[in-house]
């Protein structure tokens, strides 16, 4: 597992010396000896009094270092709005022996996008602030979470302050039903306080085992555990490791989550909760990480909008599921996924699907993404099935870039064979029009994703951007768009790309073939970017003005396309403060204010000769006589 620095889900702190060394006694205070069982039965009832379920009752109950202090914190629950998402809680000291290591915790985001963690995500039961988790085998949830926990331990440079301080910072908790093999037990668990809790278990001594099952409540071993540190706790006559135990026992003041109102379920919401609190402002967790956060609030967000595109055949549930990596037996092919997710998180600026994305993003970050930042999470997400190592960032960035090409957003998948593709890609383009039609986005978009993720990657961005001779990702994929010669390339790369092979190279004039094509050279970089320069001039010849009229509508697309790059790379440009430059300097031209102008002027114009023949239409008769 990559790992994450402990800065990006912990309070920063310092380095603490041996004089820091808090006095155990000062946390050990909170602690209280085991209540009798008629304390701890109107605890319950006082929770069941406040709305919660038993199961819930009980596991607050076991959890309180101080029943007195439980039954205050339930006469005045304090409520919190995250976005759309608002949560009842209430405040008490909470024993960390009962606070499991969460196991879907939002480290783990790039990995169960990946699939490659082994463990589901949270369920949740309906209507209750309870978050239910389910293994066939209780050993093999303890395997899968060992080695997170070990890397939290190595590597996070707050576990020591934790030994010698305790937990200073409160987090949230959410109760957690754990069903496995031996049953269903239930916990809180560490909704934003994985570092802490598993530094606080460290000191204690004890292990996700014991946490789950060993210690249970009421059973001996954890009544003998509370009775020696309630004793260690008030004496100055102890060990280190025995003051150390008392230090990590207790998470002060912890916020306990009793309900929430949220347009999702319990899971989801605490899952955009979570991602709420560490990336606004955002934090340092791993690009890959940080990406699949946003996508998921993002899918989530259309999905409850009604804005998912949902292809013949499936429902929003089932796309849903397949785009936030939680179905990975849905059936498509890795190319078809890519085009799922770049028309559901790359749409067009205007419509309604880019507002839904970019309120999630803003939902989680509190910062506006800017428009690059859907193609970097549709890319994301096409690429899951990448392991997340330097490789990736190559991959995701190419694709990006590819993905910027306008005629590209919003893209719908048909699942069509490419073979079937084809020859309505090349009917759009003899028809042309001002922009590439559906097949031709479609077939572009898959072969985009095996151009990037053969086993050799063909479409790279250029080092020094798109400008003068430099080729970027979308302009190859604009070039090969506009010819026969390139359509039919586009598909040999699918095909190519399915059954394992790399890319063939098309004599031109030849058909594609789902085989491998005797004397066909493979495609390099440098080749792709050769036969672009070729295609310049070998577009289809158009006999007819209206067909000449169409392709001079399509270069005009292309120019436009080019000019909005060209934009976007203005305001990338920032100083030492981060600040784009064009917000603090401006840019103030005359000459490209007039010519704007005169575009802007002309396109009005030609919109307007199209409504006055229209109308013009409307006022013949069937035999062109005017009435």
């Amino acid at each position: 597992m990559s790992h994450v620095p402990a800065s990006a889900a912990e309070p920063q702190a310092p380095l603490f010396t041996e004089s820091d060394i808090v006095d155990h006694r000062r946390i050990g205070a909170h602690l209280r000896p085991p209540a009798s069982q008629a304390v701890i039965d109107k605890s319950v009832a006082a929770c069941i009094s406040a709305g919660l379920s038993l199961e819930l009752a009980e596991t607050l109950t076991a959890a309180a270092a101080d029943q007195q202090q439980l039954r205050r914190s339930l006469r005045a629950p304090k409520v919190q709005r995250f976005g759309s998402e608002e949560f009842t809680y209430i405040e008490f000291d909470v024993v960390t022996w009962r606070v499991l290591p969460s196991p879907d915790n939002i480290r783990f985001e790039d990995e169960h996008a990946r699939g490659t963690i082994g463990m589901p995500r949270f369920g949740a039961v309906e209507g209750e602030a309870l978050l239910t988790f389910e293994m066939d085998s209780a050993e093999k949830l303890i395997d899968a979470m060992a080695p997170r926990i070990t890397d939290m331990v190595d590597n996070n440079p707050h576990v020591g302050s934790i030994l010698d301080r305790g937990i200073e910072t409160p987090g949230w908790l959410s109760a957690l039903r754990v069903t496995t093999d031996v049953g269903a037990v239930t916990r809180l668990e560490s909704t934003d306080g994985f570092g802490r809790i598993v530094a606080s278990h460290k000191g204690l001594g004890i292990t996700f085992k014991d946490v789950a099952w060993n210690l249970r409540p009421r059973s001996r071993r954890a009544t003998n555990l509370l009775k020696d540190l309630v004793e260690w706790a008030g004496s100055d006559m102890v060990t280190d490791e025995q003051a150390r135990k008392v230090r990590c026992s207790i998470m002060p003041n912890a916020r306990v989550i009793i309900g929430f109102s949220a347009p999702r379920g319990f899971d989801r919401a605490r899952r955009r909760f979570v991602a709420h609190l560490h990336m606004a402002p955002p934090m340092n967790f791993s690009t890959a990480t940080t990406l699949n956060a946003k996508a998921n609030a993002a899918v989530d967000n259309l999905y409850e909008r009604g804005l998912l595109p949902v292809p013949s055949g499936m429902t929003a549930e089932m796309v849903r599921d397949i785009l936030d990596g939680s179905d990975r037996e849905h059936g498509l092919l890795a190319d078809q996924v890519a085009v799922l997710a770049c028309g559901a998180l790359n749409p067009h600026p205007n419509k309604r699907q880019a507002r839904a994305v970019n309120e999630a993003i803003v939902d989680l970050t509190g910062a506006k993404p800017k428009l690059e930042e859907r193609t970097q999470l549709a890319a994301e997400v096409a690429l899951r099935g990448f392991p997340a190592d330097k490789r990736l960032t190559a991959l995701r960035s190419s694709l990006d870039r590819a993905w910027r090409w306008s005629a590209l957003r919003g893209v719908e998948l048909t699942c069509t064979d490419p073979l079937d593709l084809l020859p309505e890609a090349l009917r759009e383009l003899v028809q042309a029009g001002d922009t590439a039609g559906p097949a031709t986005a479609e077939l572009a978009t898959l072969a985009s994703y095996h151009l990037v993720g053969g086993r050799t990657q063909l479409l790279t961005r250029s080092e020094f951007g798109g400008r003068g001779s430099n080729t970027e990702p979308q302009q190859i994929m604009r070039q090969l768009a506009k010819t026969d010669v390139g359509l039919r390339q586009l598909c040999q790369i699918v095909l190519d790309g399915r059954a394992g092979r790399d890319p063939q190279e098309l004599a031109k004039g030849t058909m594609p073939e789902d085989k491998p094509i005797a004397g066909a050279e493979p495609l390099t970089p440098a080749r792709l970017r050769e036969l672009i320069d070729l295609s310049d001039g070998e577009g289809i010849t158009h006999d007819s003005p209206e067909d000449r009229f169409a392709a001079a509508l399509k270069e005009f697309q292309g120019r436009l396309d080019d000019l909005h790059a060209a934009a976007q790379e203005v305001g990338d440009v920032t100083g030492t403060d981060g600040v784009a430059l064009v917000d603090t300097l401006g840019y103030d031209n005359s000459n490209v204010r007039n010519t704007l102008v005169e575009i802007t002027d002309l396109v009005s114009e030609w919109r307007g000769a199209r409504r006055r023949a229209d109308r013009m239409r409307a006022d013949l008769d069937e035999s062109g006589n005017a009435r």
